[in-house]
C-alpha cells in the first residue's frame, strides 16, 4: 500500500513568517518565536490522529530534529505546531522539510 503526504513544505525558518519555498495543502507558516513554528494546512486533516515527520539544517554546517511541540499545544485538524531542534537549543535554520502523514 502506497501512502501519500497529506501535507509537505519546505520553508526558510530564519524569516518571519516562515518563507514557503515549495507546498502541498500548507497556507501558510507561522513563527511563534526561534525555531517554533506552526504549519497551517489549506485543506483540514480528517482527525488528529496524524504524523509529523522532518528535518532542518543550514545547508552545509548544521542540522537538527523537527519535534511536536505538545507542551504548548496539541495538533489540530487546521495545525500543527513543532520546533527544530539541535541536542541543545531551539534553532532557527534556513532550510526546514516537514511532512505530514494520515487517514
Amino acid at each position: 500500500m502506497t501512502t501519500n503526504a497529506l501535507a509537505w513544505v519546505n520553508f526558510n525558518g530564519t524569516t518571519s513568517p516562515g518563507t514557503i519555498r515549495a507546498q502541498y495543502n500548507v497556507s501558510s507558516v507561522t513563527k511563534n518565536g526561534t525555531g517554533d513554528y506552526t504549519l497551517n494546512f489549506t485543506t483540514a486533516m480528517s482527525d488528529t490522529n496524524y504524523v509529523l515527520t522532518g528535518t532542518a539544517g543550514t545547508g552545509s554546517t548544521q542540522n537538527a530534529s523537527v519535534n511536536p511541540n505538545f507542551n504548548v499545544a496539541s495538533p489540530t485538524t487546521t495545525a500543527m505546531r513543532f520546533q527544530v531542534t539541535t541536542t541543545a537549543n531551539v534553532i532557527d535554520l534556513v532550510y526546514v522539510h516537514c511532512a505530514i502523514f494520515g487517514n
